[in-house]
């Protein structure tokens, strides 16, 4: 089991390495090399491994070649959630401020970087890179992904997170207007309900998106199984004609044998009386 583990890591180390029009048929010549192998739970999922989209293989570039740069963005989105805990329950609001143009400078550059490795433009990948950025920096489960080097495909930032409460001017609000702190807490623990409903949402989309194709390949396998029934019930066929042939030979065989058996003493008789008569 750990061996069929290590050459399934190994697959997919190199395959999310390869560029997006490479992955195909990379995955499905590693499979047919393990299934030769006689490895074939190995080789069911390397071949269930999923093609990056543009923008996910372009981060997954990111996170191979500039991993340091990454860890920096991921830390500033950890900073970036905590002020913003912190401002809801009544912090300070220049903290907040800090933490989130430090994020954004991060993903501006890594999104940069990430475009210069895909060796192509477009506003609408660019806009796919960051957007994913930002749902790293502020997403555990998306972060971990990324850090891997495994994402499959684009995220959105998790709606109204990491965003500042307005602001109310530039200058700070009347003492009189500044909320109670049991309102404060009643807003804080509204704004954490809600972020939380998105993290759901996304999370939901991403497990209906992966059910389908699981779907799909249950579908494709039970179409083999299927087919590899048909030809086992042929070959169990085959293989009872073939007895049946053997053993009518068999016994042709033997009757030939038996047949033999008494030409020969028939033909021993016939000399003896052969010499018999000569001799008389």
């Amino acid at each position: 089991m750990a061996s069929e583990e290590k050459a399934v890591e190994q697959a997919a180390d190199e395959l999310y390495g390869l560029a997006p029009g490479e992955f195909t048929s990379a995955r499905d010549a590693r499979a047919k090399e393990l299934r030769g192998a006689g490895d074939r739970e190995a080789a069911n999922a390397v071949k269930a491994l999923r093609k990056p989209t543009v923008a996910a293989w372009a981060l997954n570039q990111l996170s191979r070649r500039k991993g340091k740069d990454l860890d920096r963005l991921l830390a500033a989105g950890e900073k970036l959630r905590g002020a913003q805990e912190e401002l809801l329950a009544g912090g300070d609001r220049s903290a907040f401020q800090k933490a989130a143009a430090r994020e954004r400078e991060l993903v501006a550059e890594l999104t940069a970087t990430a475009m210069e490795l895909a060796g192509e433009g477009g506003t609408g990948l660019e806009e796919k890179v960051a957007a994913t950025l930002h749902a790293a920096a502020l997403d555990e489960d998306t972060a971990d992904e990324l850090r891997a080097g495994r994402l499959l495909r684009e995220r959105e930032a998790i709606g109204g997170f990491g965003a500042a409460p307005p602001a109310g001017g530039s200058r700070p609000a009347p003492r009189a207007k500044k909320p109670a702190p049991a309102a404060r807490k009643r807003d804080a623990k509204r704004e954490r309900a809600k972020a939380e409903d998105a993290r759901a949402r996304e999370r939901l989309a991403a497990a209906r998106t992966d059910e389908r194709h699981a779907r799909r390949e249950l579908e494709a396998a039970e179409k083999a199984l299927q087919s590899a029934a048909t030809r086992a019930e042929a070959a169990e066929a085959h293989a009872a004609e073939a007895s049946k042939r053997a053993k009518t030979a068999k016994q042709r065989l033997e009757e030939a044998r038996r047949a033999q058996t008494a030409a020969r003493k028939a033909h021993t008789r016939a000399e003896k009386a052969l010499a018999s008569a000569e001799s008389g």
